[in-house]
């Protein structure tokens, strides 16, 4: 194996992985954000009787 031939390969996976990564982290981050800002509205109390 020649790594002057892997190197670029190698280094575009880390590329990808780096980006999915911090794909994954972004939704977990907005997903938190959602679930708190919804977490602060208020319930109305409805009396049905």
């Amino acid at each position: 194996m020649n790594w002057e031939v892997i190197k670029p390969t190698f280094y575009q996976g880390l590329e990808v992985m780096l980006y999915g990564l911090l794909g994954v982290f972004a939704v977990l981050i907005l997903f938190y954000i959602v679930v708190t800002l919804l977490g602060r509205i208020p319930e109305k109390n409805q009396e049905s009787e």
